[in-house]
């Protein structure tokens, strides 16, 4: 599979990635997982290794790698912890987002330090009625001279309070559908009436921060709008393809982590005085779980090919995002039965490659919203 979408170069990073994750992250895995805490210098490492630019031009501190190059960084990441990859897809995708659209101020002075990892930033959409719609945001900003006073409040924010930048959507026009009257800005960690509440307890992606935040008259200056006023729903759709392809490729890392250890476990493990390996129901589940995988990473490798000529992905990266994430939770449970009663215990990888996987059916836009979006782009243009 990976013959036909990567290219030598790209075999050749993977390798770069793998070796230099093996020796700064592997050892500290499951250290993260225990402690539900990742390391800020693991982070700084990452930026220094370029593994949080790859969609920026070396201009502003990226590497210029490009989307496959992304996707193989994400890959190799979620292998060994997902949840060190989840606290990077926020800067992935507001670096993204400041590069296509941030003006010369906002690139030089939060661009770059969130590009080499110097700093960590947070997208900040959902709201208590604005989750799988997005144009359902309630929180306005008010413009007042020259800058703008944020009002209102956002939840499920993931680096809340970790996060030294954030790109907060906010509707600017009340008077118009919210699609055409949405704004985005970037507020600094530490602004006056910018207020962050103790994070939740989650079911998994043990070590990430996610919270609430909350805004009461917050002033941001005119030259933090992010693009033009109004134009922020436009900007968070070109954003959502480039999530969905993370997301799917985290899902993707988590499926080959559970292969990789249901083979060797199999291999390890006897039963009836022989390895249970050699089962004919533990190879057929073995080959479900590798086909699925295959699949799974195809449609998201083929996604980001398209999006590399320039073509509308709705439809392609919402489909990648439903099946990786199905697959994952698919991946994870067989594993768990393969390891039997061990794979319900937490002596194993298994049960926290479950708990991770989940949160990929809901986060991101649910499953059930990514196949509307694929039944409306099939549908789309048939009489």
């Amino acid at each position: 599979m990976e013959k036909i979408y990567c290219s030598k170069k790209d075999l050749e990073y993977r390798k770069e990635v793998r070796d230099f994750l093996s020796s700064e992250l592997e050892p500290i895995r499951e250290k993260i997982n225990d402690n539900k805490e990742i390391p800020i210098d693991l982070y700084k490492k990452l930026g220094k290794e370029g593994l949080i630019g790859p969609l920026v031009s070396e201009d502003y501190n990226g590497t210029n790698r490009g989307i496959i190059a992304h996707i193989i960084i994400t890959e190799e990441i979620s292998k060994l912890n997902v949840a060190v990859s989840v606290t990077r897809t926020p800067c992935i995708l507001d670096s993204y987002t400041l590069y296509h659209y941030g003006n010369d101020y906002q690139k030089e002075t939060y661009l770059r330090e969130i590009a080499s990892g110097e700093k960590i930033s947070s997208i900040c959409i959902t709201e208590e009625e604005a989750g799988s719609d997005a144009a359902g945001v309630k929180s306005y900003a008010k413009k007042d001279g020259d800058e703008y006073i944020l009002n209102g409040s956002k939840k499920f924010i993931t680096n809340a309070g970790l996060a030294d930048y954030y790109l907060i959507w906010c509707l600017t026009d009340t008077s118009v559908n919210p699609r055409q009257g949405m704004s985005v800005f970037l507020v600094e960690k530490g602004t006056s009436g910018f207020e962050i509440e103790k994070p939740y307890g989650l079911l998994g992606l043990n070590g990430i921060v996610n919270g609430v935040l909350k805004l009461k008259d917050v002033k941001v200056p005119e030259k933090n709008l992010i693009g033009s006023e109004n134009e922020g729903y436009k900007i968070l759709m070109s954003t959502f393809n480039i999530e969905r392809i993370t997301l799917s490729s985290e899902c993707n890392g988590i499926s080959l982590a559970a292969l990789n250890d249901s083979k060797n476990y199999a291999q390890n493990r006897r039963q009836f005085s022989r390895f249970i390996s050699s089962f004919q129901i533990i190879k057929l589940k073995i080959a479900e779980m590798a086909t699925k995988i295959q699949a799974a990473r195809s449609l998201t490798y083929g996604a980001a090919k398209l999006f590399k000529m320039g073509m509308n992905i709705t439809k392609e990266a919402s489909m990648a995002k439903a099946f990786s994430s199905k697959t994952a939770v698919e991946v994870a449970l067989e594993g768990i039965q393969i390891y039997g009663g061990n794979g319900y215990t937490d002596n194993y990888s298994m049960e926290r490659y479950l708990r991770d996987a989940k949160f990929f059916q809901i986060g991101g836009g649910t499953s059930e919203i990514q196949n509307l979006i694929i039944a409306r782009e099939e549908f789309r243009g048939i009489d």
